[in-house]
């Protein structure tokens, strides 16, 4: 198939016969000019000039193919123009881990969308599969709570946030504990593959004396079973319980000499392509996390 730029040549010759004027017109040699005119002839199989002297005239079929062509030239020319012109127009594949959907990352995104001519699908997914998608280049960008080294993969810091301890039963949360002692209630975490679930488990001494009642992957679903069930506790991003605890709903049970502080990530591939779209996005939303966190 011709190239657009053997297109403009060919329509370029067309209105300048003369290929030395051409030449110096578009700032190309005459040789450059006549290797584009002769693929695009070569391609169609057909001679599109008679060479008469020093011109480049158009034949029968030459007039035939610029009629032909000309709607679609102007068509494509119009297209690259318009694509340049509207950078900030295009699609955007996301995933989040499962802490960024409760703190508001979704909102975020739409008032982005709200202001651009774009498309952004966004999956929920954990940590695991988070960075393997990237690596496959399945999704551009990826947020994730679990620091990580791979020299493929790009992590620029959102916010700092920690994990807590939380129960709805307001007496456990009147002192201090050892970790250990809390093995006797009953857990409820996050599936396998979760970036919370492994700095909380990764944290623990004893782990053999350590059972887990229940694995669930949404957030959600982990703070109604402790709101309706006091004997319930689980570890949990602080960000993502700030308005139970501060309607009292849910406690933090404090723990002794035992902290898991982490930070929250946005994570694409080291050679991914950062068009304006991408720039603007990623800057909006690093300003976003700025202002709320």
């Amino acid at each position: 198939m011709f190239t657009l730029k053997e297109l403009e040549i060919f329509f370029k010759t067309c209105e300048n016969p003369h290929i030395s004027n051409l030449a110096k017109e578009i700032n190309l040699t005459q040789a450059a000019i006549s290797i584009c005119l002769n693929s695009l002839e070569k391609k169609l199989g057909e001679k599109l000039f008679d060479r008469i002297g020093k011109k480049l005239v158009l034949n029968e079929r030459g007039r035939t193919f610029k009629n032909l062509s000309i709607k679609p030239y102007l068509e494509l020319i119009n297209l690259k123009e318009s694509f340049c012109n509207e950078k900030l127009k295009g699609e955007l594949k996301i995933a989040s881990s499962k802490t960024f959907n409760s703190i508001n990352l979704s909102l975020f995104i739409y008032d982005f969308i709200s202001k651009h001519e774009v498309n952004i699908t966004k999956y929920s997914e954990n940590t695991k599969e988070i960075l393997k998608e990237i690596l496959d280049s399945k999704i551009d960008i990826g947020f994730v709570e679990k620091d990580f080294e791979d020299s493929n993969l790009v992590k620029e810091k959102l916010a700092n946030d920690s994990l807590i301890i939380v129960t709805s039963n307001k007496e456990l949360a009147k002192k201090e504990y050892y970790i250990d002692q809390l093995y006797k209630y009953k857990w409820i975490l996050r599936e396998k593959g979760s970036g919370t679930r492994e700095i909380f488990l990764s944290n623990l001494k004893y782990l053999e004396e350590f059972k887990i009642t229940m694995e669930i992957s949404n957030f959600e679903e982990i703070k109604n079973i402790l709101l309706k069930n006091s004997d319930t506790i689980t570890c949990i991003s602080k960000l993502a319980v700030q308005e139970e605890l501060k309607e009292k709903k849910l406690f933090e049970i404090k723990t002794k000499n035992l902290k898991f502080n982490r930070e929250l990530y946005l994570v694409y591939h080291k050679d991914k392509f950062q068009s304006k779209l991408f720039l603007e996005f990623t800057s909006y939303i690093k300003e976003c996390f700025k202002r709320y966190f």
